[in-house]
């Protein structure tokens, strides 16, 4: 196991038991069975491990989500399964979500909120994809209110999820969702908010330079373990420079990564480059 995720199932078992703010860096690397400089080595602070627990959860689910909307073979349920991936990667880290909740943690780091407003930028960009995909003969005067509303039925379920002590039956609930979300699509005429509102307050990815992007690869593969992973990065970045590789083994590479909950976010950046260039 890399030592960064071994930080960071200690960290959680901890922060579970006692909360953020409570748990000591000696008490995680005691746990770890690490020195402290090898803690430090892998974060600066604890407020970084935490940044880097969240950055773990949202690029895999953010990645998950991506993939689901681009998966052609999907398209006749789309929304569904936009929904049904999102709520899914939720449930699987809802032990953490609910720490950060319960502690509020998030209200007074600004680092958290900005790493937050990044990963933001990408669900609005893949919202916005798939609205104009599934609901193509929706007057597109309305696609920044239906984007508004898919991202008001995530966080108001959300709250239902992480509040709730019963077990929520996700394929109901997205169905449910899937329902309102189309009547709302196929009825409603009347726009409130302009296609300036997400330009603005949200604006869109920033794809990433060719640098960036080799050194995203370079700090995956330092951090995996698996050789299949290792190997589809180093290929991955040697064409980035030749672009010699058939589209098909490309694609079969970022394959690989997605399989590797570590490497999804990589792939998905990838990607973004990709299409971009």
């Amino acid at each position: 196991m890399a030592k960064k995720q071994l930080i960071m199932e200690n960290a959680l078992e901890l922060f579970a038991e006692y909360g953020i703010e409570a748990t000591s860096v000696q008490q995680i690397t005691e746990k770890c069975n690490i020195s402290k400089g090898a803690f430090y080595l892998a974060y600066k602070s604890k407020s970084e491990l935490v940044i880097g627990i969240m950055d773990h959860f949202l690029s895999e689910l953010i990645a998950d989500v991506e993939q689901s909307v681009n998966n052609k073979k999907l398209e006749e349920n789309l929304l569904y399964q936009f929904y049904f991936t999102y709520y899914a990667a939720l449930q699987k880290h809802s032990h953490f979500a609910q720490i950060l909740m319960k502690e509020q943690y998030i209200s007074f780091d600004a680092d958290l909120l900005l790493n937050l407003t990044k990963y933001d930028k990408h669900l609005n960009t893949i919202i916005f994809t798939m609205v104009n995909t599934y609901f193509d003969q929706t007057d597109k005067s309305m696609y920044p209110d239906l984007v508004y509303v898919i991202k008001a039925f995530l966080k108001m379920y959300a709250d239902l999820i992480f509040s709730s002590n019963q077990i929520i039956d996700l394929e109901n609930l997205c169905k449910a969702l899937v329902e309102r979300t189309t009547v709302i699509a196929q009825h409603a005429t009347i726009h409130i908010i302009p296609t300036e509102y997400f330009e603005i307050h949200h604006p869109a990815v920033q794809v990433p330079s060719k640098e960036e992007l080799v050194g995203l690869l370079e700090r995956n593969m330092e951090e995996t373990n698996d050789s299949v992973t290792l190997e589809s990065l180093t290929l991955l970045k040697e064409d980035l420079h030749a672009r010699a590789l058939p589209e098909a083994v490309v694609q079969g590479l970022l394959k690989n990564l997605r399989t590797e909950s570590s490497s999804k976010w990589t792939g998905y950046i990838y990607e973004v480059f990709v299409r971009n260039n």
